[in-house]
């Protein structure tokens, strides 16, 4: 895949020692584009670091970050953002959820001139592995009534797993304070200051090693707070577009 723009992969970490080596070297061999590897972590007790660093020693677009402002997902993620090289972000989950190959998917859509693509499991041709649960729930009924609540051409809304030009990135502040609610959050903004968004399908498999920090309790309300917002967003653009 022939390219000029430069792709970070933005990898949020807490104590993946058993999925990191599998998802870095699942990204080494799948990813056809010229890329990063940023590994976000909190602690320099943090089990994933030692086979971090161990694997940099043949991968040199591997690179460990220390998240400095503040403990917590969000945090790592805004400061892979402000560390990142490449002109096209993408997060990614390191416990082996997110299908790598997909980000091949993604680059083809923003080389067509899309600014954000997201990634469905939930539209043709994409998929869930593993059991129903409350979240996987939410996130499908969320999905599903976004196009028409919100007028966001995705079937999967709240799924953090998204590609981004950087320069939409910098135009937006996040303002999110829990965990991956941030992904929502800056879609619904970024579409209505005029965005270019497609989605794709992918395959998510539920994880199989370690423990999740999904905080469904404590995130759930940040996740409604944005989608009402959204709809409230849509309301006025439909009511006085000339003022969005």
């Amino acid at each position: 895949m022939k390219n000029n723009a430069f792709l970070s992969i933005i990898i949020p970490v807490k104590n993946e020692q058993e999925n990191i080596a599998w998802t870095i070297e699942k990204i080494g061999r799948t990813v056809l584009v010229n890329h990063e590897i940023l590994i976000i972590y909190d602690s320099p007790q943090d089990l994933t670091l030692p086979i971090v660093k161990k694997l940099q020693g043949k991968k040199k677009n591997l690179r460990l970050i220390r998240n400095k402002e503040s403990d917590g997902v969000l945090y790592a993620v805004k400061t892979g953002i402000d560390k990142a090289h490449g002109d096209i972000l993408v997060v990614m989950a390191a416990d082996r959820t997110d299908d790598p190959r997909t980000i091949n998917t993604m680059y083809k859509k923003i080389l067509e001139g899309y600014d954000i693509v997201c990634p469905t499991r939930y539209s043709k041709g994409g998929k869930v592995i593993g059991p129903t649960s409350i979240k996987s729930l939410l996130s499908k009924l969320s999905g599903v009534s976004t196009p028409y609540l919100l007028g966001i051409p995705t079937s999967d809304l709240t799924y953090s797993f998204k590609m981004f030009r950087k320069k939409i990135l910098d135009t937006i502040e996040i303002q999110s304070v829990g965990g991956f609610e941030f992904a929502e959050e800056l879609l619904i903004k970024s579409h209505f200051t005029g965005a270019r968004i497609i989605e794709v399908p992918t395959i998510w498999v539920d994880r199989k090693y370690g423990q999740s920090k999904f905080k469904l309790a404590a995130w759930l309300p940040s996740y409604i707070y944005w989608y009402v917002w959204g709809i409230i967003m849509r309301i006025r653009s439909l009511l006085m577009p000339s003022h969005i």
